[in-house]
């Protein structure tokens, strides 16, 4: 009977939704896992139906994971450790997978493989949020883990990337030259040598610290990762359609679904802004007073006394400025990992700001609604105008 309701039964995403977390919350994995895979042919871009298969990738795997743990306590057993570490990043628990990183360095200094992981780790890291200290731990580690292993191509690659991005054309040179030496497969790299013999120079005056500390200051890498010619990133960045975003926060709006939305590029320049008003900063809207008195970091319920109140200008643009630009890269300062989306809870009303692609979208709703449920809502309107990039 309950597989028949399955397959007649509502077909919206959300019924789908609601429904898998029943089958996943009685522990009827597999029956969870058909329903998902099923939403998914029909909505691949839901983050709700994601965010369930991954829910049930990771209870799948609990056994597996205690099981490399297990043999990483008993032997600190190298193979285990890059196993598990594999299986965190599979997961998307980058979080565990750098704890186990940094404690596979502790274990086994020697080894060239831990610092790899680590510093390919921290790379993406500095590349995300532009911390310097990132930067330059990401840069020793590869070094070492280079310096470990004179015939390893790997870090070599990835310190060229690097070098690339923060323009240190000196150490690019010194790289580029190392690598010409090392390669046997030309062919594969004939890309990334075109590109290093165009930027480096061996003549630059360069200081490290120098292009490390200005590029977390001016909020920007000297050259976009995406350029390098091996990188992972071409064509997979998720983009919100800028001209589509007005229909679809005006359709959220005169749905009644929320008071106020507003979409924030990376510079936090707004691409576009609406509540009941008008659209495009017709109207500044009222941001709700937080009170909140609870950080939760699984949920991402931040402590609403560390979001000042605006001013009555700045109104709620400002307030998802202030969340993306300063609590979000403050929480990964305080270890508290990377938040996807912050939530702030408050008698006038709940503010949900995440990100949907290539933009930080900020919700505001009625105190009396769901913060979750809304957000879904949001995301699965502005995915439906959310395409790859092409460069």
């Amino acid at each position: 009977m309950g597989r028949f309701s399955d397959m007649f039964g509502s077909r919206s995403v959300t019924a789908l939704v609601e429904r898998s977390r029943r089958k996943l919350a009685t522990g009827k994995l597999d029956d969870a896992a058909r329903l998902v895979e099923s939403g998914l042919e029909r909505y691949p871009a839901s983050s709700g139906l994601l965010d369930l298969r991954l829910s049930i990738r990771r209870a799948r795997a609990h056994k597996a994971m205690r099981r490399l743990e297990q043999r990483i306590e008993l032997n600190g057993d190298p193979i285990a450790f890059e196993e598990l570490i594999r299986l965190y990043q599979e997961l998307q628990l980058p979080e565990e997978a750098r704890r186990t990183a940094e404690t596979f360095v502790e274990e086994h200094p020697q080894r060239d493989a831990p610092h790899l992981i680590l510093g390919e780790m921290l790379m993406e890291v500095f590349l995300d949020d532009l911390q310097a200290r990132h930067g330059h731990r990401a840069h020793e580690h590869l070094l070492q883990s280079a310096n470990l292993n004179g015939l390893a191509v790997r870090p070599r690659l990835l310190l060229a990337e690097f070098y690339f991005c923060i323009d240190a054309k000196r150490s690019l040179a010194m790289m580029h030259e190392s690598l010409e030496r090392m390669a046997t497969d030309t062919g594969a790299l004939e890309g990334a040598f075109a590109v290093m013999a165009q930027v480096a120079d061996s003549s630059a005056d360069e200081r490290l610290d120098g292009l490390l500390e200005r590029i977390e200051v001016e909020g920007r890498l000297r050259r976009d990762p995406s350029d390098w010619p091996l990188s992972n990133r071409h064509g997979c960045a998720s983009e919100v359609r800028e001209d589509a975003a007005d229909g679809v926060v005006r359709t959220l709006i005169d749905k009644g679904t929320l008071d106020e939305i507003v979409l924030l590029r990376r510079d936090g320049s707004v691409v576009t802004h609406a509540s009941p008003l008008g659209i495009r900063g017709e109207t500044t809207g009222e941001a709700p007073e937080a009170d909140a008195e609870e950080y939760d970091p699984e949920a991402g319920t931040l402590l609403g006394a560390a979001i000042s109140r605006p001013e009555p200008e700045g109104g709620f643009v400002d307030v998802v400025r202030t969340v993306s630009g300063k609590v979000f890269p403050q929480a990964r300062e305080f270890d508290m990992g990377k938040l996807s989306r912050c939530t702030i809870r408050s008698k006038q009303g709940n503010v949900v700001v995440g990100k949907v692609g290539n933009v930080v979208v900020g919700a505001r709703g009625a105190a009396s609604g769901e913060p979750d449920r809304m957000w879904e809502r949001v995301a699965q309107a502005l995915e439906s105008v959310t395409g790859r990039s092409t460069s």
